[in-house]
């Protein structure tokens, strides 16, 4: 029997919560599920007891074990509040023998946060261990695996959870999850060690049965080796079997199974080996092997499940284990007999952060792992979003004393191989600053490939919320081989991104983004930090000071300069949003961001518009002539010299991409040897060309170099020299152009591999597509891809250059759904570069005239009469009424001037009629009666309106308009909620809300008359530049009238219409270049915060052009299947600018075949000749299948060039 003595000594800095007096402590010892409790010390925050207490545990105990300590505060009336506790790991007890520790534990509250207090315990184990093992056996699982002529052996180790390096205080930082994560690898351990202490297996039977092996090679990590092809060949009996080969990568995964039968006796089968070894397909047979493990089938008999569930195996050279480690490979395998059950190979998204990975290894015995130790510098943060509501502010401002400032409480979670050390927690601020060093031993090299860092804001009365999630790639942060270095990062910035940044008391739908779940759509802050690995050492500590010195040197890294974003925007299309208008957002960071009150205002946004059918399918936003333009000022470090070299190399790779099209077309094409050897050596010449440039070099003025960049810069030179040489050597000595195409296709994924930049702080520029001020939509492209340079090479692909850009909306990974749903197709140019060389972007604009534009809105409510004061908004304001605009009172800003008078800008989505680009319309009128309660029916004062209630003439008068014609009579809609007479019921007609069964209380109804009616001829879809006014002398045509501020405002007054505007511009001139545009407001509206407004811009084209597009549908194949038949209905429509078409629908078919054309007629473009011959606009084809039972599902939808 195993006999545990706790002996509780004392406490020191118990917190007090008792309101008069000191906390009255006692304290709980609990082991196993057995508990016991000193007594009650009154008034003293130092209490000392000095009490044993004695357990008998019965079975011996495990190195899983803890001790649970509790300090809690008595309480005469009501329950006892919790002090403090901890939890001691019992694992350097359980050696056999008599053993005995003292422990000054610190003690934590209920989220497993320091609160300053200890305690002090004697802890002694009475017993042996569980399988009987002396203490020097502890060391590892030891399995003795003899080979099939008994004389040779090969020994095997299983690392304990934890390893045995480490300060055993860093328990104490870990979560309840992590702990309970960590203890569920724990394994039952075996002693197979030499002959001498060899474990006598069962007796096996001696009778050949059928026997499956299965073995799944999952994937593999941190492979030795440059410039690697590996594949994993399996060996199991007499039988070989090996994975697809996977090009220039050292962590290739393959999730490939293999099936091995045999028919022998199970004795004969527990001695046989399996064999994994791990190849570099690229090498000689000879100098092939990278690493390999060996285990007996017997050991995998003996596992639970006769199994090994996503096993890491350590790979080394069998002739040189002394060698190290040569990289991880996972596998599961399993031994299946007759009447057995295969478990489940399939593994969870998440698990290797769900996880302890370094617990759940396999390395031979002789192959040592090095202690490690990464050290995280967590300097400060900045631009955290709101977390917390307001209303709680005052309990907080109870429990930590502080005033309410900013309403987030961030501490930053540091994550790696299952450990776990987290920040101190800083209240009530958006921009903290640390300063802390948090401290994780590893074994050295480790299969995890990245690290983890969380920031999460603390909450006393609820669980704490997660504010964003970053990943570094171990990968990317260290090199192997002879000019390799340890991982290393910074000092530099990293960036969050998760949810939405505006805070909503309900709740945040997405808040799963913000742990790492899906791709996150706005930016969420940054973080400063550094990294760096000590081999040889453990810590001592999890968390330290970082020194004055090592801040003094950070701070130059804090330097900034002023950057500018400029976004001009072509169209929009396949727009899903029509019952409000739609405007555009783009930001970097947080700057732009418009529903973000701590950020000043910028002209960030589009015009609000409202969205017009095309005539087809679609509807778009009609800007015609006027192109909206957005620009954001913004202020980062400045780090061009990495972004330009990432460039660099994509550009090198866009090249290799367009030389291998070329190959590849040609011997598609079967064009004579000597021609596809033009193309190759075209190919080669212009790679070596490419090779032998320079890489970007640190300017005077940017952030400066840390020691990762210089890494970095040297591994990529050597990488295109390597490459250069190579390149020159195949163009002399190669024989066949399909091995130039093998080796150009190797050189384009060494190129990849170091085209990362893993130090980029610079945030990614997101585009939001909005609707009555809620993000519907969004788009998001990293910084370098529209960063400005002289230097061509080192430009990015999209600066300047139309693209089309496809949004989606916010979705967390598990939940996606209808992910080929467009909500918007819109065609845009971005430029991105410092503010002294914004001329560039101004000379791009050749045809177009960029103005600058002053706007206000003016509003007024209908109170009997229409009137210039009213609820919710001043009477002049910006589009969203939040900002209090004066006509009369706005000046031009220093360096601008105004260039003409106010005049009114109407809304052009306005003057089109609700049947604009239609070719068949739905004309509708509803007759109305009322009644007294219990009278008869009669009709109403108004017999004849519309859906909205607005009067119209009786239906049996109207007319069609010019050009269409009546298709069918009028006739009673049946197709509705109503009677068999169809009429429908509600208590009040201006109140809605009604229902098919009438009622003695009802005293309105109304029935709907329905006639449908065509065009005469086919004519030209709508034309947006069409509908366009001329400039518009009278300022009383133009108001637009709605129900509420907030509801969408149409051009004629209906009765129930409470609230009108309409647009005031000015446009303005520069006299100083450079000069910011920003209007200071002086006087306010409310309690409105904004002192600033920014105006306007737009590019105003006066030559449009006349496109025509033919797209001519030939057939398609693989499509997925759209219906429970396994078949579809598809057919296929193509979207150009603001047109739409589609050619005729097929029944049943997956594979379409045939010709179909679509054809679309006289579109105007407002575009640049030059812009619209070199960057070549996009189609969209889109196939879908149409279901009879339910709405139109999307099959593909790829973007292509119409030349």
């Amino acid at each position: 029997m195993s006999k545990l003595i706790v002996t509780v000594d004392s406490a020191s800095n118990l917190p007090n919560v008792d309101t008069f007096g000191a906390s009255d402590p006692y304290c709980i010892v609990e082991i196993k599920g057995l508990k016991s409790k000193t007594k009650v010390i009154d008034n003293d925050l130092n209490p000392v007891w000095k009490e044993k207490f004695e357990f008998d545990v019965g079975p011996p105990l495990t190195a899983e074990d803890k001790v649970i300590i509790t300090v809690k505060d008595y309480e005469k009336i009501g329950s006892d509040k919790l002090l403090g506790m901890c939890e001691i790991s019992l694992k350097d007890l359980v050696k056999g023998g008599k053993q005995t520790i003292e422990v000054n534990a610190p003690l934590q509250d209920a989220n497993k946060r320091a609160i300053g207090a200890t305690i002090k315990l004697m802890i002694a184990y009475i017993g042996k261990k569980k399988d009987g093992s002396t203490a020097n056996e502890r060391q590892g699982t030891v399995v003795d695996v003899r080979a099939d002529d008994g004389d040779s052996e090969l020994d095997y180790e299983v690392d304990e959870p934890d390893g045995d390096f480490g300060d055993p205080s860093l328990e104490g930082h870990h979560d309840q999850h992590h702990r309970r994560r960590a203890g569920g690898h724990h394994r039952r351990r075996r002693n197979v060690g030499s002959a001498a202490r060899r474990k006598t297996r069962s007796k096996l039977s001696n009778k050949p049965q059928d026997f499956q092996i299965r073995v799944k090679v999952v994937e593999a990590r941190q492979l030795q080796g440059a410039n690697i092809s590996p594949v994993c060949r399996v060996t199991c009996y007499n039988q070989m079997k090996q994975t697809r080969i996977k090009k220039s990568t050292n962590s290739p995964y393959w999730g490939e199974t293999f099936f091995f039968n045999f028919h022998v006796s199970p004795a004969d089968l527990m001695e046989e080996l399996v064999e994994c070894g791990v190849f570099n397909s690229r090498r000689l047979r000879s100098d092939a092997l990278i690493g390999a493990f060996k285990f007996d089938l017997g050991m995998l008999y003996e596992e639970d499940g006769h199994a090994f569930l996503h096993k890491w195996l350590l790979l080394c050279d069998p002739e040189d284990p002394q060698g190290g480690a040569k990289g991880y490979l996972k596998i599961c395998a399993v031994i299946l007999g007759p009447g057995d059950e295969a478990p489940s190979f399939k593994q969870t998204a998440n698990a290797d952060e769900d996880e302890d990975i370094e617990a759940n290894l396999l390395r031979p015995a002789g192959v040592q792992l090095r202690p490690a130790t990464f050290t995280l510098r967590v300097y400060r943060a900045e631009d955290l979003p709101r977390m917390d509501s307001e209303m709680f502010q005052g309990v907080k401002k109870i429990f930590t004393g502080t005033s309410t400032k900013e309403l987030v409480d961030p501490y930053l979670v540091f994550q790696f191989a299952g450990k776990e050390v987290h920040t101190d927690t800083k209240y009530t601020d958006d921009h903290p600053e640390w300063n802390e060093e948090l401290r994780i031993g590893l074994q050295f090299p480790s299969m995890c490939e990245r690290i983890k860092l969380q920031m999460f804001d603390w909450d006393r009365l609820t669980e704490d919320d997660v504010i964003g999630t970053a990943y570094i790639d171990i990968s990317l942060i260290s090199a192997q081989g002879e000019s390799g270095y340890l991982p290393t990062f910074g000092p530099a910035f990293i960036n969050f991104y998760g949810s939405p940044r505006e805070f909503s008391e309900l709740g945040d739908e997405f808040c799963a983004l913000n742990e790492g779940k899906g791709e996150g759509v706005a930016y969420r802050g940054r973080l400063l930090a550094e990294l760096r690995t000590e081999l040889g050492e453990t810590p001592d500590q999890s968390k330290g000071d970082i020194s004055e010195d090592q801040l003094t040197k950070v701070q130059k890294f804090l330097r900034r300069r002023k950057f500018r974003l400029h976004a001009a925007f072509g169209s929009a299309t396949m727009i899903s949003e029509v019952d409000a208008p739609v405007e555009f957002e783009i930001s970097i960071g947080n700057y732009g961001n418009k529903l973000d009150d701590t950020v000043p205002p910028t002209a960030s946004t589009t015009q609000p518009t409202n969205a017009v059918f095309d005539g087809v399918h679609y509807y778009f936003l009609p800007w015609g002539k006027t192109k909206p333009c957005a620009v954001v000022d913004s202020q980062w470090e400045d780090i061009s010299f990495r972004l330009h070299a990432v460039n660099f190399l994509h550009k090198i790779i866009q090249r290799l991409d367009e030389s291998i099209e070329k190959i590849n077309v040609a011997m598609k094409a079967k064009l004579p040897e000597e021609e596809q050897a033009q193309f190759v050596i075209a190919a080669l010449d212009d790679l070596i060309l490419m090779c032998n440039k320079d890489l970007p070099e640190w300017e005077p003025g940017q952030s400066p170099v840390n020691e990762l960049d210089l890494y970095l810069t040297s591994l990529r030179e050597n990488q295109l020299k390597s490459i250069r040489a190579a390149a020159t050597k195949l163009r002399a000595e190669c024989t066949s152009v399909e091995e130039a195409l093998n080796e150009l296709d190797s050189f384009r994924s060494q190129i990849r591999a170091v085209a990362v930049e893993p130090q980029n702080s610079f945030p990614d520029v997101v585009i939001w597509m909005l609707c009555a001020d809620k993000r519907i939509a969004y788009y998001r492209m990293p910084a370098y891809e529209v960063l400005y340079c002289k230097n061509d090479d080192f430009r990015g692909k999209f600066c300047g250059k139309v693209q089309n850009v496809l949004f989606k909306p916010p979705s967390v990974k598990q939940n996606e759904e209808n992910r080929l749903e467009i909500p918007a197709l819109v065609r845009l140019t971005v430029w991105l570069g410092h503010e002294k060389d914004e001329s560039e972007w101004l000379r791009m604009q050749r045809e177009g005239s960029l103005s600058v534009l002053a706007e206000t809105y003016e509003n007024e409510w209908y109170f009997v009469k229409w009137m210039k004061s009213g609820p919710g908004r001043p009477a002049w304001s910006d589009a969203s009424g939040r900002v209090e605009i004066l006509k009369d009172k706005l000046t031009p800003p220093a360096g601008w001037k105004w260039e003409r008078d106010w005049f009114v800008s109407p809304e052009l989505s306005l003057f089109y009629d609700k049947d604009a680009g239609h070719s068949e319309f739905l004309e509708d009128v509803y007759v109305n009666e009322t009644r007294m309660p219990g009278g008869a029916w009669q009709d109403a004062k108004v017999k004849y309106t519309d859906v909205k209630g607005d009067p119209c003439s009786e239906f049996e008068n109207i007319k069609p308009p010019e050009g269409w014609r009546w298709k069918d009579e009028w006739k009673v809609d049946f197709n509705r909620p109503c009677d068999e007479e169809g009429w429908e019921y509600t208590v009040e007609a201006s109140m809605g809300g009604y229902v098919p069964t009438e009622k003695m209380f009802h005293m309105c109804r109304r029935r709907r008359y329905i006639r449908p009616r065509v065009l005469i001829s086919a004519t030209s879809p709508i034309d947006e530049t069409k509908k366009m006014p001329e400039e518009i002398t009278d300022p009383e045509q133009c108001w637009e009238y709605a129900i509420g501020f907030g509801q969408k405002f149409h051009a004629n007054k209906r009765p129930v219409d409470l609230v009108r505007r309409r647009r005031w511009q000015r446009k303005l001139l520069p006299t100083k270049p450079g000069a910011p545009c920003f209007f200071n407001m002086t006087e306010k509206a409310g309690d409105n915060k904004a002192l600033l407004a920014a105006p306007r811009m737009v590019l105003m084209y006066d030559k449009p052009r006349r496109w025509q597009l033919r797209a001519y549908v030939f057939q398609a194949r693989d499509l997925l299947a759209g219906d429970q038949t396994g078949l579809s209905d598809p057919y296929a429509r193509v979207i150009f600018h603001t047109r739409s078409g589609s050619p005729s629908g097929l029944t049943r078919p997956c594979a379409p075949p045939g010709t179909r054309l679509s054809y679309l007629t006289a579109s105007k473009r407002s575009a640049i000749r030059r812009v619209w011959l070199t960057i070549r606009p996009r189609l969209w084809w889109r196939f879908s299948t149409t279901i009879s039972w339910a709405r139109t599902s999307s099959l593909a939808g790829p973007l292509c060039s119409p030349w």
